[in-house]
């Protein structure tokens, strides 16, 4: 299964955290990646196996095979249904026993025991355990080579901190959540395969949330090196406390205290700014550093650099200063520049370069409630265009203090939104390689929360790093007409409408919804009766809906995109029909 396919399970199944945790800690679900040594041939795996015989009765594997066998006359059926050629064979994806019921590897149980506060249970099936860790056993469990997941055992109310430790971000947590950052977290991409340019003060690379970072390059266009760090020759003691702090937003990894939208990305740093002046030099410095970032293969650029002393309103075109005519530049050779729009607000048109530049995705910030802060610079744009393009949480923000160790401390400014967006913006990036920068773009303000109302103060809205990755998507909950109880285990059936372009690609990116043929595919709803299609192509919809003992139901032509949301559906019960008497 590919990532995106996986991760819409993770999305409605995992949506709800734990109970407060006692003293000994929270209860949590550790994965496993493999069974350790009961993979491989050998006494240890031939006693599970025996164990596993004994266990398991006939009359189990009876049923089993009963379940196999209709699982594979349904999907005959369904096969024939949609004109596909059948071929004999094997049920794809049928238990066996030996996938099934060998347990995890003891030596990886007792590893995690000696880690945390108890074993609560160990599952088979689920090749995990649960048990009962506070945070920083979590850490160290998270440090084992063999554990591919921890996950906080869901519960039927929602408590913000235990959400927080489900996470592993801390009291960083509401930055990303606002921005539904950990769900994409969930479904495993943290930026993986992306390639993120920093340009700013300097950056201080021995703080511990900064020390798994991976660095592709690194230059100071101020002193004409290769050392963007703080330069006591050169600098100010503060020269890097900005860029440190940017850097840390976006790229964070410290369990418990900070975890940045894309850790997993590389990174290029350039240091463009010098601290304690403010002169023209450093606009083309940032130009020279836009361009080494494109020469060196950067994917996306993010930037908490904005330039207004030598620049009137009328020089906010999209096209005068000198900055924002090289991030245009930048999108036409496939590099997406993510760019504070700036701390001037909230005066009108207080927008400033290169954010005013069309290619850029500019910033605003937002308050933990989501109300736009009120020092955010705000459109529109001498031309009338609307800027900023998002806004990001810009208030309180946890960022990693420059040249120590491990100290944090919140900051506000748009310097602290753009990271955030340019994070999600990798999280859209890795999750589709193949899309180009207009359509990470696209897929970032499309998105958001006021798209189908953009104005000059939020742009398109606060980022929704979730829905961004499925852009475009269509998504809602299947319930009984009668008792509006959810349906779990009903069949969304999505076709491009009649005379529509409408198709989902087939591609790894696109997820196992899509692909089954030229513009149709099905999904499926989950325990609470909701379903997700993803990434489909532009065009026109129809979906039908399908579950045993219910009447099909259709719906639509829908239009994507923009995303659509609530696209629910009821099902009316018609129940066992009974065969007329004789």
């Amino acid at each position: 299964m590919n990532r995106l396919a996986s991760a819409l399970a993770l999305v409605f199944v995992f949506s709800t955290a734990g109970p407060p945790a006692t003293a000994s800690g929270a209860p949590f679900w550790i994965f496993f990646r493999d069974h350790g040594a009961l993979s491989r041939p050998g006494p240890a795996r031939e006693s599970a196996l025996q164990d596993a015989a004994e266990r398991v009765t006939p009359r189990a594997l009876a049923r089993r095979a009963r379940a196999a066998t209709e699982a594979k006359a349904r999907g005959i059926k369904e096969a024939k249904a949609r004109g596909k050629s059948v071929r004999g064979g094997a049920v794809p994806g049928a238990p066996t026993l030996e996938d099934l019921d060998i347990p995890p590897d003891p030596a990886y149980v007792t590893a995690v025991a000696a880690r945390c506060e108890s074993i609560r249970t160990r599952s088979s099936w689920l090749n995990a355990v649960s048990v009962e860790a506070a945070p920083d056993s979590l850490a160290r469990i998270r440090e084992l080579p063999f554990v591919a997941e921890i996950r906080l055992v869901a519960h039927e109310t929602l408590d913000e901190t235990h959400q927080a430790l489900l996470d592993d971000a801390g009291p960083s947590y509401f930055q990303t959540e606002m921005l539904r950052v950990p769900e994409v977290h969930a479904m495993g991409d943290h930026g993986e395969g992306v390639i993120v340019c920093v340009l700013d003060s300097g950056f201080e690379l021995d703080h511990e949330s900064l020390r798994q970072l991976e660095v592709r390059g690194q230059r100071d266009f101020v002193n004409g090196d290769d050392d963007p760090s703080y330069d006591p020759r050169t600098d100010l003691p503060t020269q890097s406390n900005h860029g440190t702090a940017v850097l840390s937003t976006i790229a964070g990894y410290a369990p418990g205290k900070l975890i940045g939208p894309a850790f997993r990305a590389e990174y290029l740093l350039g240091k463009t700014e010098r601290i304690g002046s403010e002169k023209q030099v450093e606009e083309d410095y940032w130009c020279a550093g836009v361009e080494w970032a494109e020469a060196e293969g950067a994917d996306i650029l993010t930037s908490s650099l904005t330039y207004h002393a030598w620049y009137r309103w009328r020089d906010l075109d999209g096209r005068t200063a000198v900055a924002t005519r090289a991030a245009n530049l930048a999108l036409t050779r496939g590099l997406l520049i993510v760019n504070a729009i700036g701390n001037e607000g909230p005066k009108e048109g207080s927008v400033g370069a290169p954010a005013d530049a069309p290619a850029a995705v500019s910033v605003g910030a937002v308050n933990s409630a989501g109300v736009l802060a009120g020092f955010s610079s705000v459109g529109p744009t001498y031309d009338r265009r609307v800027k900023p393009d998002v806004v990001a949480p810009g208030v309180g923000v946890i960022t990693a203090v420059a040249r120590t160790y491990d100290r944090y401390a919140p900051l506000n400014g748009t310097s602290l939104a753009a990271p955030l967006v340019a994070g999600c913006a990798a999280l859209v990036l890795s999750a589709h390689p193949d899309w180009g920068p207009e359509m990470v773009r696209d897929a970032i303000a499309m998105s958001a929360s006021r798209a189908d109302r953009p104005d000059n103060q939020y742009g398109w809205g606060i980022v929704n790093a979730r829905d961004a990755v499925l852009y475009p998507l269509i998504e809602g909950k299947v319930t009984d007409s009668t008792t509006r109880e959810t349906i779990g285990g009903a069949t969304v059936r999505w076709r491009a409408a009649a005379g529509g372009e409408g198709a989902a690609g087939t591609d790894s990116t696109r997820g196992d919804s899509a692909g089954e043929g030229a513009g149709e595919g099905a999904a499926e709803t989950d325990s609470t009766g909701a379903y997700v299609i993803p990434n489909l192509l532009q065009g026109s919809y129809t979906i039908t809906v399908t579950k045993a003992g219910y009447i099909d139901a259709s719906a639509g032509p829908y239009e994507v995109p923009p995303n659509l949301g609530d696209v629910n559906v009821e099902l009316r019960y018609q129940g066992m029909r009974i065969p007329p008497e004789k």
